[in-house]
């Protein structure tokens, strides 16, 4: 293919970027690729972009770079108003930091989640990932004690559900509070 002969169209020029990108296997050809994406407003193929990036550079061992990669990537999602990329994101974000025992980045990367989830009214995801950062507070030997993150957000979901017609989940969410509770030892 003769690339050049379409190197004006940005389109083109981000077509030119995967297939090099792909043909390299190379972090930096990705992140270029995801730049232009996320420049233009394709935030989902830029996610596509980060991500390839920091799979490489996970692969290589080079975290730095796998998490700053993931990063951008969630930070085009949440353009995106992508709930679903940017769970998956943060949690492969937080798994890294808990690997490498960086807590308060990891509880930092959950409860920005749980924010932007809680902004879109999904109140499961929200209290989900708030839920996941009161584990790494707790891993980190954190008094979790006082931490009603998580119940804020079950409670909000238990009203959805009933506003709803759907008794059962918001009875799975009231049951789930107290498992919470005993689980990390809340206060009453």
């Amino acid at each position: 293919m003769d690339w050049d002969s379409v190197k004006e169209d940005i389109y083109y020029r981000g077509r030119k970027l995967e297939q090099e990108a792909r043909k390299a296997n190379d972090p930096e050809k990705w992140t270029c690729y995801a730049d232009l994406k996320t420049q233009k407003g394709s935030y989902t193929l830029g996610v596509h972009g980060y991500m390839n990036a920091a799979n490489i550079y996970q692969a290589k061992g080079e975290m730095q770079h796998a998490v700053a990669s993931l990063e951008a990537g969630l930070t085009a999602a949440m353009k995106a108003d992508n709930r679903d990329l940017a769970v998956i994101l943060t949690y492969r974000l937080a798994q890294i930091f808990e690997n490498e025992k960086n807590w308060d980045a990891g509880i930092h990367a959950y409860e920005r989640l749980g924010r932007f989830c809680a902004e879109k009214n999904a109140h499961f995801q929200a209290a989900d990932a708030f839920e996941h950062a009161a584990e790494l507070m707790a891993l980190a030997g954190r008094d979790v004690s006082g931490y009603d993150a998580p119940i804020s957000h079950w409670q909000k979901n238990i009203q959805h559900w009933e506003n709803h017609g759907h008794d059962h989940d918001a009875v799975w969410s009231r049951n789930h509070i107290d498992l919470y509770k005993k689980l990390f030892r809340v206060n009453e």
